[in-house]
């Protein structure tokens, strides 16, 4: 997230022989401090803290390379981001963060980053995305709760085509452990078998009917993948006891805390590696899946998403691999896209008046230019381990937030039922007793909306490929930026507020092409009102009127 505070350098994390040095000053009376985080699977007691004054606390431990997300644990209950650190993760879950370089330096994000003044990944190239990702709208769904199986995912196919979105991410197809099971239906990110199909979805065929089906129409598919884990009842545990993480009396086990149904990969081992791999093959060559997505691979060895993309580049050239995660590194040779969830978290701090477009700018620069040049960010409201958008940023907010999505740079992403205001999705643990998408709460106004924003998307180079200008003077509540690509430009307004905001005089001269609310004579947008237009082009077929 953006930066809030001016940081002790003394406090936060720094590098020191033998790694990087973590302090925490904790109340009188603390008893322990431990340090968790996706250096340790999230262990609670795997690093504890030394204490070296009465409320000072430290410890010193090997990072590798990459981003990293960690929480103090104090007293072994209460987990805490850094109250020293200023950087707070993306991802929703209030995380601190740090990132470690090649040579170990430890690169905390700096205020005031931008064009002029990147920070030191910005120097190195990201890993080149194909076109058809850069350009692409993905769309996540579980066939089940979507479609009931793959001939009902392909039934609706029309629907998503109408829609316009143009890469479909199907959750996890695997059969699901039993042992541990979560709910009637389990975790699908439980895999019980990765070379197999689970048989309620349907049968290879007609999984190669859906897929056809999707590329008929021009559209991608990514098959979600659960990178380093699987079910606790997986057959390898039984056959291969050694590829898994084991405690010292030689039981499997998975680090992270609360995760008893999976079994951890110990990831270091080789021929792990390459059953994997020849796994992840066989999907793309028997199927035609056009990438994958790789869940929690914030705590998966780079070196080893480094192989994958090397293997199954050379199966598909043009392969997209989605890393879950926040990870800098994972832009240089492995990953297409990493997560981005901070402009979400923006859009709320806009909605309640806690932010203007001026702060929005200063999160967009620094999140930009502390990564590799060029880097592919999937911006997103809703994720799977996140309830709905109108929940979090209230139900007039979201459409304003839909139209900054859609006109922003990146590749924007639609969780299953968001572009209908579905209200029942809390998360992917609803999945665990059979979930399903509440059709009847279809919202016709709202698919209407992110139809319009993304055949916005499609016809207007500018909005995917666009160089991003920020307008000064937005006021607080609202956003306000320009997209360039050639002789191209749109200008994009947004009101999160419940207030009327007034914008500068000289954008009354903007042409709308899809607005709501907006008052161009007095340059004003009502509250929860948008505006895209462009300032140098009469539009032929005029502005598009809110549905």
């Amino acid at each position: 997230m953006d930066l809030q505070f001016r940081p002790d350098p003394a406090l936060l994390p720094h590098a020191v022989p033998g790694g990087v040095r973590f302090t925490h000053d904790a109340a009188p009376g603390t008893r322990t401090v431990a340090l968790a985080g996706t250096f340790n699977s999230w262990v609670g007691d795997a690093c504890m803290l030394e204490r070296v004054s009465p409320t000072r606390w430290q410890a010193v431990l090997p990072v590798p390379a990459g981003r990293h997300l960690y929480k103090f644990v104090v007293d072994g209950t209460g987990w805490i981001a850094d109250p020293a650190n200023p950087w707070i993760s993306e991802d929703g879950q209030n995380n601190s963060c740090l990132t470690v370089d090649d040579a170990g330096a430890v690169l905390m994000r700096q205020a005031g980053l931008g064009a002029a003044a990147p920070g030191p990944l910005h120097a190195r190239a990201a890993l080149a995305s194909p076109d058809w990702l850069r350009d692409g709208v993905i769309y996540q769904l579980s066939v089940p709760a979507f479609g009931g199986d793959f001939d009902g995912v392909r039934a609706r196919l029309s629907y998503l085509a109408e829609l316009g979105v143009d890469i479909l991410w199907i959750m996890p197809i695997h059969p699901v452990g039993s042992a541990g099971r979560r709910g009637t239906a389990g975790d699908p990110y439980a895999v019980r078998d990765f070379d197999a199909i689970a048989p309620d979805l349907g049968d290879a065929a007609s999984l190669r009917a859906l897929v056809d089906a999707a590329h008929a129409r021009g559209m991608r598919v990514l098959l979600d993948w659960t990178i380093n884990r699987s079910s606790i009842d997986h057959p390898f545990t039984r056959t291969h006891p050694h590829w898994y993480t084991r405690r010292a009396d030689g039981s499997i086990y998975y680090a992270v805390p609360d995760r008893t149904e999976f079994a951890g990969f110990d990831l270091a081992d080789r021929a792990l590696r390459h059953t994997l791999i020849d796994s992840m093959r066989g999907w793309i060559e028997r199927f035609g899946f056009d990438g994958l997505r790789f869940d929690d691979a914030d705590i998966t060895p780079c070196d080893f998403l480094d192989e994958i993309r090397t293997a199954l580049a050379a199966v598909r050239p043009d392969i997209a691999l989605v890393s879950q995660s926040y990870d800098e590194f994972h832009h240089l040779a492995a990953c297409d896209l990493t997560y981005e969830g901070g402009t979400r978290a923006m859009l709320r701090r806009c909605a309640h008046g806690t932010a203007d477009g001026a702060a929005f700018a200063r999160y967009w620069n620094e999140s930009t230019y502390s990564f590799p040049r060029g880097a592919l960010r999937m911006r997103w409201l809703e994720d799977k381990e996140q309830g709905r958008a109108s929940a979090f940023l209230g139900r007039a907010a979201h459409r304003p937030a839909a139209a900054v999505l859609l006109a922003m740079d990146g590749v924007p992403h639609i969780l299953m039922g968001q572009e209908f205001n579905e209200p029942t999705w809390t998360g992917w643990q609803v999945l665990f007793d059979g979930w399903r998408l509440d059709w009847d709460a279809f919202d016709a106004a709202a698919y209407a909306h992110y139809q319009t924003l993304i055949g916005l998307r499609r016809r207007h180079a500018a909005l995917r490929r666009g160089t991003t200008t920020f307008l000064d003077g937005v006021p607080a509540g609202a956003v306000g930026f320009v997209r360039g690509h050639e002789d191209e430009r749109i200008v994009v307004l947004a009101n999160l507020a419940a207030a009327p905001r007034a914008f500068d005089a000289a954008l009354a001269q903007v042409r709308p092409l899809y607005a709501s609310g907006w008052e161009g004579e007095s340059a004003t947008l009502a509250p929860h009102g948008w505006m895209i237009g462009t300032p140098d082009a009469i539009e032929k077929k005029g502005a598009t009127k809110a549905p």
